[in-house]
């Protein structure tokens, strides 16, 4: 079996690079080509022309490797309808035989269930659709879609990837008693960012000792500092900016509690990763992490749009250190369930059904 993968060039790269090579011990020949906008191609034309130059490129790799499957790694909004639909309708007339496979990194509901054209078009067209939680499979199941061109997949993750540093408290200057916080992840509302500096006022309001270290940018850059600035967070409140997703580990290894109080997500990276690092988690019950994590053995459950019960729950872990201990080797453990390897061979084998189907 040929796979031709569509490997992010900006986000994904990593968790790509791993199924490659989980591939290739399989005995399964692949093939790399880049796909998507690194994020310095702003403007129509030139995100038009990218979209263009990368479905040509992954034509030509397909016909000249003579690839059975194309597997790209994608998402299912608005914006990758169209890079989508433009690249199949390059790849399919030239390789009529080819199979599409699309790993989807996220999807919008209201997407989904669109009598969009472009949406209709790829879906016809394409094979198989990797999805990464049971709520997005029932989803488009919902939306007529056909039940055996979606399977349940995840990302790989590596434990062996994270180690605590011992000078990292005194790079920063935290005493040994200060709750080390973390939040990664873009700052936008969904992500809950202006609810969780709204909690750690009400930790402060008690004389909570933390530090918050946030990671990632966002259009609510500006709003965040202003927020921080407003309710006095400055000494408490770390923000990081965007850093590469390999500097990322140093902040999961480091860190007491992650914590990510999102409305909505796929297969959230910033909770998996934690998991690895086996670190406890603060977050939401929504899609993948309602499908693996259990409160109490590997996170605390929070509410939607409520600071109060973000804080209340820090404090709690905080003051439960056997819950604390218990909770990362749950997590240690459950990353066992997620190496490259497993996730791999299951991906094998639904790939060799697309040809015995």
């Amino acid at each position: 079996m040929k796979i031709l993968f569509g490997v992010p060039i900006k986000v994904h790269k990593e968790i790509a690079e791993a199924e490659m090579d989980a591939f290739k011990k399989l005995g399964v020949e692949v093939i790399r080509s880049y796909f998507g906008n690194s994020g310095y191609v702003n403007n129509f034309f030139g995100r038009l022309f990218l979209i263009l130059k990368n479905a040509i490129n992954l034509n030509i790799k397909a016909k000249k490797s003579k690839a059975e499957i194309v597997y790209l790694n994608t998402a299912f909004d608005r914006k990758t309808l169209v890079r989508d639909a433009i690249t199949l309708a390059i790849i399919k007339p030239f390789n009529r035989k080819i199979k599409i496979v699309l790993k989807l990194h996220g999807s919008i509901e209201s997407v989904i269930f669109s009598r969009s054209f472009l949406k209709n078009y790829i879906l016809r067209n394409t094979d198989l659709l990797l999805l990464l939680s049971q709520e997005e499979f029932d989803a488009f199941l919902k939306a007529g879609v056909n039940k055996n061109k979606l399977k349940i997949t995840a990302n790989a993750i590596n434990k062996l990837y994270y180690s605590p540093d011992c000078y990292f408290r005194n790079t920063f200057n935290l005493k040994n008693n200060t709750l080390v916080l973390l939040f990664i992840g873009r700052l936008i509302e969904q992500k809950g960012i202006l609810d969780l500096i709204e909690a750690c006022k009400l930790l402060k309001e008690k004389n909570f000792d933390f530090k918050l270290f946030c990671l990632g940018d966002g259009p609510l850059q500006g709003r965040v500092n202003e927020l921080i600035t407003d309710l006095n967070l400055q000494s408490e409140i770390i923000l990081k900016g965007h850093i590469p997703e390999e500097e990322t580990k140093y902040f999961y290894s480091n860190c007491d509690l992650l914590i990510l109080p999102t409305y909505r997500e796929g297969f959230s990276m910033a909770i998996f990763q934690a998991v690895a690092a086996g670190k406890p988690i603060i977050t939401t019950k929504v899609n993948a992490s309602a499908d693996y994590l259990t409160e109490f053995e590997n996170c605390l459950w929070i509410e939607r749009n409520n600071p109060e019960d973000v804080s209340e729950k820090i404090i709690f872990l905080a003051e439960n250190k056997e819950m604390r201990s218990k909770m990362s080797a749950s997590n240690l453990m459950l990353a066992d369930d997620f190496t490259a390897e497993k996730i791999v061979e299951k991906l094998n084998s639904h790939l060799k059904d697309l040809f015995e189907n």
